[in-house]
């Protein structure tokens, strides 16, 4: 089966952005009197008061303004275990990971029962690539906290990326048994199974994520790639949709929709989002050989040629992209410059039938006739071959035109000959749904085409709450 391509695996949810999750209570105001001051932290005033400037700022999520305060207050009690959780967490939310790992590990031998420290050392160790550093981690945070969801798809997405599959699609089914409504760990499920080949059982947990998590663009984009592989289209069309309608900017979603609409028929919105695609990836090539196609189809000569041209600038060893540049030239009667593309996406792809045809119609507007039969009896054999009987017989009949008028020129009579229509355009392999393959989650966006997008890796990419 062709592989699916996999975006990336969504972040680690995070119980640290706020602090009164974090410390498990309730931080005390400073109020002015001894006993608000001294807290249940420190018994030293100044310390204390520092530390209550640190809750506020941090709170305010002025991380490095927390840092700040909550170094002074160690300055005064370097013994305080949750100061040090807390200026720990400063750090880590400012991507300082090695800085919060040494703090989260004096914390935790300040206060062995600190468990929220154990959970983020866990993360921290996840995010400095030590995932056998953080499954000893969360395994701790999870002898304090059974029921934790949060720590279950955690301690899920590191034994992944250790490659232990199955380990991880227990823990995801354990997070899920917690809280059925956790979309993060139907997803991360999903493209597990999508890399072992189980797509009903991938596109029933991406369902699920999406029912439970709608605003998953992500998971709808993962979603509508494997409807497109199961032949279902129109499902695809009102996944890619929905991932759209959540993040308009994301690139692979817009192309798939843009494709599907291009294979409809509806060219005015493909040319639309294929057109944003450029705008967003203005390196993907695929993009401008699509847009450019679907451009050529709707008559839209002058700006197709502009668009495939840039194609060419990216790559200019695609055959498709010269031969479709041929045709938007050829019907814009640029007969050289057409010939010439025929010649080169010819020279790429000596088996391009359809390229071999449009040169000898091309040649033989040029009025280079012998040249032009040469071409077109080429193009008959690799028709033939193909067993395409419909394009056999539409090459005879034009072949049977350029003899008969080559005779009556011999006789110097000179009739029109009726050249047939341009050869329907063949549009940039539409693409089947293909990919890279995907190593631990590989995150490029290729689908149908193999547009090089940028699937980031499988693992963190933000700090955010469930």
């Amino acid at each position: 089966m062709r592989t699916i391509p996999l975006l990336a695996t969504t972040i680690i949810s995070f119980g640290l952005t706020s602090i009164a999750q974090a410390q498990g209570q309730k931080i005390p105001e400073y109020k002015g009197t001894k006993q608000l001051m001294e807290g249940p932290y420190s018994n030293n005033l100044d310390a204390a008061s520092y530390f209550q400037v640190g809750v506020k700022l941090y709170g305010r999520r002025d991380f490095p303004g927390a840092e700040r305060a909550f170094r002074k207050a160690l300055e005064f009690d370097p013994y305080m275990a949750m100061g040090r959780y807390l200026l720990a967490n400063t750090f880590l939310q400012q991507g300082k990971n090695q800085l919060a790992l040494e703090q989260y590990q004096i914390a935790i031998a300040l206060d062995p029962t600190l468990s929220q420290a154990y959970y983020n050392l866990g993360i921290a160790f996840y995010k400095e690539g030590a995932p056998n550093s953080a499954i000893a981690a969360y395994r701790q945070a999870l002898s304090f906290n059974p029921e934790s969801a949060d720590i279950y798809y955690n301690l899920g997405l590191a034994l992944e990326s250790q490659g232990n599959q199955e380990q991880a699609i227990e823990h995801y089914q354990a997070t899920i048994r917690l809280d059925p409504d956790y979309g993060k760990a139907y997803y991360n499920m999903g493209l597990i199974l999508v890399e072992q080949d189980q797509i009903g059982p991938a596109t029933t947990a991406l369902r699920q994520a999406v029912r439970t998590q709608p605003k998953l663009e992500k998971a709808h984009y993962q979603l509508g790639l494997l409807l497109v592989e199961q032949g279902e289209k129109s499902a695809a069309e009102e996944s890619f949709r929905e991932a759209v309608k959540v993040d308009p900017k994301l690139a692979p979603a817009q192309y798939q929709l843009a494709v599907i609409l291009f294979e409809k028929g509806e060219l005015a919105e493909a040319i639309t989002r294929f057109r944003l695609v450029t705008e967003l990836e203005p390196e993907n090539v695929d993009a401008y050989r699509q847009l450019g196609a679907a451009l050529t189809a709707n008559g839209e000569y002058a700006e197709a040629v502009t668009t495939l041209k840039l194609a060419v600038q990216l790559d200019p060893y695609h055959a498709l992209t010269h031969y479709n540049l041929g045709v938007a030239l050829q019907q814009q009667e640029q007969y050289e410059e057409a010939m010439a593309e025929y010649q080169q996406a010819l020279s790429l792809s000596p088996a391009l039938a359809e390229g071999h045809y449009n040169l000898g119609v091309v040649l033989e507007k040029s009025q280079q006739r012998e040249e032009a039969l040469s071409s077109l009896v080429k193009a008959r054999e690799l028709f033939a071959f193909a067993g395409n009987e419909e394009k056999v017989a539409e090459v005879d009949e034009y072949i049977k035109q350029l003899e008969a008028q080559e005779k009556l020129v011999d006789t110097q009579e000179t009739p029109e000959v009726d050249s047939p229509e341009i050869p329907q355009m063949k549009s940039p392999e539409i693409l089947e749904v293909e990919s890279q393959e995907t190593p631990e989650v590989q995150s490029t966006e290729t689908e149908q085409m193999e547009s090089e997008k940028s699937e980031p890796e499988r693992g963190i990419r933000d700090i955010l709450p469930h």
